[in-house]
């Protein structure tokens, strides 16, 4: 009987985890207030991770690391403004945090996942600067997509028309 309880609390155990991971991250989603940020970008093929529209946030100013490495934020509101060493001033309300790595600014926002019929007419639009995405950003810093739009359009109305 006990090994029976064992096999069931492992089994269990995991599912739990990733239970409460979803419901984490659907209320990350859902909470928080909404920002809209135009994106550029490319769109690679990851064998491993499926179909992804890699892109580059346009946060409406300069945002380069150089060499450095480790925590950055975005402010916001009220003035927008990088800071590569994570430190914000006071003032600021709105903001995102993330990494330096590589010279590149990562909140963890740069990729969205699309199937593969719709990928080259999205990469395309994306490519010619008509992307936007919507983010919950939390009162911690943490930013989560909410949707990514076409032209002003959720991108799933967008390409309605082609099914």
């Amino acid at each position: 009987m006990n090994r029976k309880l064992w096999l069931v609390v492992a089994l269990a155990l995991p599912i739990l985890a990733l239970a409460g991971n979803v419901y984490l991250k659907i209320t990350q989603r859902n909470s928080g207030v909404a920002v809209t940020l135009p994106i550029s970008g490319f769109d690679p093929r990851d064998l491993l991770s499926g179909h992804y529209l890699i892109y580059r946030v346009d946060y409406g100013m300069e945002v380069t690391c150089d060499k450095q490495q480790g925590p950055a934020s975005v402010c916001l509101k009220p003035k927008r403004g990088f800071y590569p060493t994570g430190e914000l001033p006071t003032d600021c309300t709105l903001f995102i945090h993330g990494q330096c790595n590589d010279g590149a600014f990562s909140a963890g926002i740069e990729r969205f996942y699309i199937p593969d019929a719709y990928a080259q007419v999205l990469e395309d639009k994306v490519r010619d600067r008509q992307g936007e995405l919507v983010l919950a950003v939390d009162d911690q810093g943490n930013a989560a997509i909410r949707d990514l739009l076409i032209s002003g359009k959720p991108w799933k109305d967008t390409i309605g028309g082609l099914d």
